[in-house]
């Protein structure tokens, strides 16, 4: 097998060091009513969105076979609320335990995105 490097593309690595940039201490549970969407980082980990501002970075055990290719992913989870080191993500009837909860914080990370981009436009000549 390939070291877990190997195993991203260079938007995956970028994006990583981005949210991981914005993340705060791990958390042991999250609560959330349902998945807004995903993106697959690297062989042991999987960004999940739960609403608007609600991002969190899964560190899975590893393998994680294909978890890359996964089209749609589940959580196991008891009463909407997921807990490391014993819920899993669920794809491609896989379980990969979730072995760390990495809360971002993407509304700060979307403001300074915002203010890179108007201090690098154009002066508007008017």
């Amino acid at each position: 097998t390939l070291p877990a490097f190997a195993q991203q593309t260079a938007s995956e690595r970028a994006d990583l060091a981005r949210y991981q940039k914005y993340a705060e201490a791990p958390v042991d549970n999250v609560q959330y009513f349902q998945i807004q969407g995903f993106q697959y980082l690297g062989p042991h980990t999987v960004a999940v969105w739960f609403g608007v501002n609600k991002l969190y970075l899964l560190t899975v055990q590893t393998p994680c076979i294909n978890l890359g290719f996964a089209n749609a992913i589940g959580l196991t989870s008891k009463n909407n609320t997921l807990y490391k080191n014993f819920d899993a993500v669920t794809f491609d009837h896989q379980r990969c335990k979730i072995l760390k909860i990495t809360p971002v914080n993407e509304l700060k990370m979307k403001q300074d995105r915002a203010k890179e981009k108007q201090a690098g436009a154009p002066a508007s000549s008017g």
